[in-house]
Order: C-alpha cells, then structure tokens, then sequence
C-alpha cells in the first residue's frame, strides 16, 4: 500500500503487549532499528514468535549481520523501554486486542485483505 499510495498512505507502527516477551521483543526490535534493520528484525520476531527467547533474539540479530557489540549496548538503552511503554499505553487507549490491528483514518479496519486495503484506502481518498 505504501508503494501503490507514496504520498496518501503513512504507516504507523506501535508496539502491543501481547505476550509475556513482548517489552524484550520489542526492544530488541528497536536496537535492531539503531542499525536500519528494524522491519527485518520484526519479521523474524513474528516468525519465531512461539519460541522467543533471549538466545533467540540473539540468534535472529546473528542471522541479520547486526554490530552484537551495538546491539547489545542498545538494547540497554533506558529511552527504549520508556518509548515502547508509551506504544503499550497508547494501544491500550485506543482499545487495541490483537495484532495486526489496522485503523485507515481513525477507523478500525476488520477486513485485513489487500483488496479491503485498497477499498478502504480509495473510499477515504475520494471524500
């Protein structure tokens, strides 16, 4: 959607406490960022979702050729966790219960498919 609406579509990511690794997660997600490889390290996260571990986040910051050295300094970083509590907090303002959760203008959309995408997308651009 962001190649097909460069100037009309931003996408806005926020962390979500889904599980008991969600804080690790996400700040291992964030000190991947540091090294510009946050989408890819979030990725593997979800892939992997069902054995993260802190072995694990180690083993996918490997699999990207992340700086361990770097990374590991980041995820250390106090401004990390204080930034994706802000998300959890948010998300659960806005009543967020799973994820992916999409909103298109403020309006949750339920129908996630590339096709309700795009008539969503189109139906808010011609008002």
């Amino acid at each position: 959607m962001l190649e097909k609406y460069p100037k009309e579509v931003k996408l806005v990511h926020k962390f979500v406490t889904a599980h008991d690794f969600s804080m690790k997660a996400a700040t291992a997600a964030m000190a991947a960022n540091d090294q510009g490889k946050f989408w890819e390290f979030h990725d593997k996260l979800f892939e992997n979702q069902d054995s993260l571990s802190d072995a694990k986040v180690i083993e996918i910051a490997k699999t990207l050729k992340l700086d361990l050295k770097r990374f590991n300094k980041k995820l250390e970083d106090p401004a990390l966790p204080e930034f994706i509590a802000r998300d959890f907090d948010d998300a659960k303002r806005l009543g967020v219960l799973a994820t992916p959760w999409v909103y298109i203008n403020g309006k949750h959309l339920e129908d996630r498919s590339l096709p309700d995408f795009v008539d969503a997308i189109n139906k808010e651009l011609t008002k």
